[in-house]
């Protein structure tokens, strides 16, 4: 099989930025800060995985300034939805949409 260059720079994107399906221990009654630890902050921590997908740092004030402005419901759709290199829901398949809102929330508050 022969792997186009743009196949090789997809495929190691995906390992460094740890893209795709991964374990969790994330359940029904898993908190926003459980969810945060395990499916967000890989990328919304800083560090080289959030400089290579360009995941705003939770803390950022001014860079979270104008997405908290537009409200924690279209934030919460846009994370559900996936958005640049987030995935849907952030990669968090079993999370459920109310307990993506709790970490949206959790992020705004920890960034304001």
């Amino acid at each position: 099989m022969k792997l186009t260059n743009t196949a090789l720079i997809v495929s190691a994107f995906t390992v460094l930025v740890g893209c795709g399906p991964k374990e969790s221990n994330i359940t029904a009654s898993s908190s926003a800060e459980d969810i945060y630890a395990q499916s967000c902050a890989g990328c919304h921590s800083g560090g080289l995985k959030g400089w290579l997908t360009g995941a705003p740092e939770v803390g950022d004030k001014e860079v979270w300034q104008p997405i908290i402005a537009k409200g924690v419901e279209p934030m919460t759709a846009i994370t559900i939805a996936g958005v640049s290199k987030m995935p849907a829901k952030g990669g968090c398949d079993k999370c459920s949409e109310e307990q993506i809102k709790g970490v949206v929330e959790l992020m705004a508050d920890k960034s304001q």
